[in-house]
């Protein structure tokens, strides 16, 4: 089937694909994206597919504020003025994690890469758990058909009609009031 994200088929076969626990990838701002759906289904199919120890965690990424919300609600009113002032663009928000659970996720991200944008826009839910495309502990894929070659059971998205490769998304940690930059990126927050 042709991959096509205005055509009706395809984006149920998409959705049914993740809404069985399946991954798929896509092309972001920085680098090539695994994702599921963030439920414990699809981050214990990231986690699988990845090889990525139980310890590390996924973010959860999506089209707008307003899908994300409902993954926001122990953050700090600190980090809705920070999403304010720079969503949709590169900065992760997080609060201190503890524990191994795959289904604890460490950040949120409303990236301005519209052709993200346009799948989560048709994505049930339009938010995914995700992760750089690669083997854990491994250099990011960067290539469609890398990413097929190595994890030939998942779905490739590959509408980068936008440049990729930019700097790293800005990681930052809210603890009350207090913003711990875990990584320093594009965007410098404070």
């Amino acid at each position: 089937m042709k991959q096509n994200l205005n055509d009706y088929e395809f984006i149920k076969c998409l959705n049914n694909h993740l809404k069985a626990g399946g991954v798929i990838a896509f092309p972001t701002d920085t680098v090539w994206g695994l994702g599921a759906l963030p439920t414990r289904e699809g981050a214990d199919a990231l986690f699988q597919i990845k090889q990525r120890p139980h310890e590390k965690h996924l973010i959860i990424m999506s089209d707008s504020t307003e899908h994300i919300r409902p993954y926001m609600q122990n953050y700090p009113a600190a980090a809705f003025d920070l999403a304010k002032k720079y969503w949709p663009g590169a900065l992760t928000l997080g609060t201190p994690v503890s524990g191994a659970d795959t289904f604890i996720f460490g950040g949120v991200r409303v990236p301005a890469y519209r052709p993200f944008q346009d799948l989560c826009r048709v994505i049930d839910g339009h938010c995914l758990a995700t992760s750089s495309a690669n083997i854990s502990g491994m250099p990011p894929l960067g290539t469609a058909d890398e990413i097929r070659k190595t994890f030939p059971n998942i779905i490739v998205i590959d509408n980068a009609y936008e440049p990729m490769g930019g700097r790293p998304s800005t990681v930052a940690i809210l603890d009350g009031n207090k913003i711990t930059i875990a990584r320093q990126g594009a965007v410098k927050p404070v």
